[in-house]
């Protein structure tokens, strides 16, 4: 038995060490590793990543189709613009100064009269007999003086009656003259030069001291009154020339010769005049008109008032597309409120700003920037 296992033993050694040579444990290794390489990958449900797009090509997608206007900076000259209405610088009533019927009326709506010039009379109520009876007083009185001084100068009147003597002559002097004054307010007068607007009353109405008879307006010059606020009546000067518009078309030149120095309590403005020359009265008085006073010019740049956006930080600015349609908020202030848009300061070279969808931007967004008038007009519907 013993011989018969050797052999075996020593067969199978052979056959061991045939199978297992150097070459073929290294073939085996390998195909081992590429086996587990292969299955790692499978069994762990590994993919690989796509690789990620670009930084600067996602940017460039525009998220929001926009509307801008050319926007340049240019020399602006800065107005300001008040609403008036026309006064006459001058007019006066012409009032009676004493009771008494109208006995005399010698004007009517639209005369023309100078100064003192007599317009009624009203009745004379014993004025002109105590205009007699004062004159009468001083020639007695002036005739005792001339008498009684012969007689003093002689030494046959004490000359202590001298006094008393002037006396009485005086007071019969300021007697006539009272007298006469009182005459005189029978008649009434005009108290400036200029065109009777007004004449409330008729041949024989009573008056009573103070009634107005006739009101008086002198038409040159005349004003243009209007008020300014506060944050721009500095800008305002006695000397600046004005341009004054009517509701009928017409210009005409003016100068500013008064700003108020206190302001009105209830609007917090302050009064303005401008003179006009208006010498052939086609001005009348109390129309409505526009002033406009024209100031340095200054560096601005106009944008639709609806341009106007505030950031964040709670600061008025606009929003602008760049050339490559990407949004940026510029800060801006006012500098003049125009009629249809505003003036403002802090854009400082040709750019496009943003007046179509600027509230649903935000700086750094990419747009696609088009005409205004394209991005308001509204989308055509594809044919059915």
């Amino acid at each position: 038995m013993r011989p018969f296992l050797y052999a075996q033993g020593t067969v199978t050694g052979q056959m061991a060490s045939r199978t297992f040579t150097p070459s073929r444990l290294v073939a085996v290794a390998l195909v081992v590793l590429a086996a587990a390489w292969i299955l790692s990958g499978q069994l762990g449900g590994h993919t690989e990543k796509a690789p990620a797009p670009a930084k600067t090509a996602a940017s460039t997608i525009p998220v929001q189709r926009v509307g801008v206007a050319a926007a340049t900076p240019e020399q602006h000259k800065r107005e300001v613009v008040l609403s008036c209405i026309t006064k006459a610088d001058h007019s006066a009533s012409a009032v009676a100064r004493a009771s008494g019927v109208i006995t005399d009326l010698k004007v009517t709506r639209g005369s023309k009269v100078r100064a003192n010039d007599v317009i009624a009379t009203i009745s004379d109520e014993g004025r002109t007999a105590s205009v007699a009876q004062a004159k009468a007083a001083l020639d007695q009185a002036q005739l005792d003086y001339e008498t009684k001084s012969k007689l003093i100068a002689s030494g046959d009147v004490s000359r202590n009656t001298l006094a008393s003597l002037q006396s009485a002559v005086a007071g019969a002097q300021a007697a006539l003259a009272a007298s006469q004054a009182e005459a005189d307010r029978a008649f009434i007068r005009a108290p400036i030069d200029g065109t009777v607007d007004t004449v409330p009353v008729q041949l024989g109405q009573a008056l009573q001291i103070g009634n107005e008879v006739a009101t008086i307006v002198d038409p040159n010059p005349m004003l243009a009154v209007g008020a300014v606020n506060e944050s721009r009546r500095t800008e305002l000067k006695v000397g600046q020339p004005a341009t004054v518009r009517f509701i009928d078309g017409a210009i005409v030149s003016g100068t500013i010769d008064f700003v108020s120095l206190s302001a009105e309590a209830a609007t917090r403005t302050y009064r303005v005049e401008a003179t006009m020359t208006n010498t052939d009265a086609s001005i009348p008085d109390g129309v409505t008109c526009e002033m406009t006073v024209t100031l340095t010019s200054q560096e601005a740049t106009a944008v639709p008032r609806s341009a106007l956006v505030f950031s964040d930080a709670g600061q008025l600015g606009v929003r602008v597309a760049d050339e490559g349609n990407t949004v940026h908020f510029v800060p801006v202030g006012l500098v003049d409120d125009g009629r249809e848009s505003v003036w403002v300061s802090g854009i400082e070279k040709p750019t496009r700003v943003i007046v179509v969808g600027q509230d649903f931007v935000k700086d750094g967004d990419v747009v696609e920037a088009v005409s205004a008038a394209a991005a308001s007009a509204p989308k055509q519907q594809p044919p059915a």
